[in-house]
């Protein structure tokens, strides 16, 4: 599997102030669509967690199906 670094806006979940996962969208506007849609249906009431998009210089690599996935974050 090649891995390639990339700039993208990444839909990050920060636990207890460290990032637990993130997710690449190819947009903004699709990137913040799907954090509105969490945060209303999951973590109303949690302090600890909290969602960001953020544009980001990650590693991704390809899964099976072809689509790409991020490996890490790099900044």
């Amino acid at each position: 599997m090649d891995a390639t670094v990339i700039k993208t806006m990444t839909l990050i979940l920060y636990m207890g102030g460290d990032v637990s996962e993130h997710t690449a969208y190819e947009q903004i506007s699709k990137c913040l669509k799907a954090k509105r849609t969490i945060e209303r249906n999951l973590y109303k009431k949690s302090t600890s967690v909290r969602y960001s998009c953020e544009n980001k210089t990650v590693e991704v690599s390809k899964n099976a199906d072809g689509t790409n996935y991020i490996v890490r974050i790099v900044e």
